[in-house]
C-alpha cells in the first residue's frame, strides 16, 4: 500500500512524479482528475495520453472509470479535445488502463443523461455504464499494483502510454465525424 492515509491531491502529485516523470502531469482539463501530456510540443499540438480518475481509499475499478466517464461525457470533454489512448483509475493501492477506442461509443449513447453527477453511484446512468464498462474491462483493462507489480507498471508505460502519441486511434463514425473534422481544420 504504497499512498495510504494520503490526501487526492498529493496522491496525484505523486503518482505523477513516480510514475510519469517524464510526461506533463500538471495540465488541468475540466474536472478530470489527472492528465498525462507529453512534455514537447510539436507542429500539431500536444495529443493527451492519459486522462484518469484518481481516489485516495481501495475503489472498486470500474465504479472508478464509471466516475470518469460521467465527468467526460458531462463536460462533452472529448468533443472539445483530442481524447487520450488510455483512459485511467487509480487508488492508493493500483492503477488501471483501458484504451480510449474500447469504451469511446459510450460517450454516444442516445437518450442518456449527462447531467447526473458523477460520484452519485445510484442513479440508473451510472448502473448503466457500469454494466457497459464491466465487460469491456474484463478483455480491455491493464491492472497494476503499484509495490508488486512495479516493473511490468514501468515497462507498460515505457511502451504503450508513452508510445500513444505515434498509435492512439480514434473511431471515427457518423456521431463524431464533425467534432474531429472542425478540430483538423483548426490546425
Amino acid at each position: 500500500m504504497k499512498y495510504k492515509n494520503i490526501r487526492e491531491e498529493e496522491l496525484k502529485n505523486k503518482v505523477g512524479e513516480d510514475w510519469f516523470k517524464h510526461f506533463d502531469t500538471t495540465e488541468i482539463l475540466g474536472n478530470i482528475d489527472f492528465t498525462v501530456f507529453p512534455k514537447q510540443d510539436n507542429l500539431f499540438g500536444r495529443t493527451p495520453l492519459l486522462w484518469a480518475e484518481a481516489k485516495t481509499g481501495n475503489f472498486d475499478i470500474p465504479s472508478m472509470f464509471v466516475q470518469l466517464i460521467i465527468t467526460i461525457g458531462k463536460a462533452l470533454t472529448f468533443d472539445k479535445t483530442m481524447p487520450p489512448a488510455f483512459l485511467g483509475a487509480f487508488d492508493f493501492k493500483k492503477i488501471a488502463f483501458v484504451p480510449y477506442i474500447n469504451i469511446q461509443d459510450i460517450f454516444y449513447l442516445n437518450d442518456f443523461n449527462w447531467n447526473v453527477t458523477p460520484s452519485n453511484h445510484e442513479t440508473k446512468e451510472f448502473q448503466l455504464i457500469k454494466q457497459r464498462i464491466e465487460a469491456t474491462l474484463k478483455k480491455n483493462t491493464y491492472i497494476f499494483d503499484f509495490v508488486n507489480d512495479e516493473k511490468d507498471l514501468v515497462y507498460f508505460i515505457k511502451n504503450n502510454v508513452a508510445k500513444a502519441t505515434t498509435t492512439s486511434k480514434l473511431k471515427i463514425d457518423k456521431n463524431n465525424f464533425i467534432p474531429i473534422y472542425l478540430r483538423w481544420l483548426e490546425l
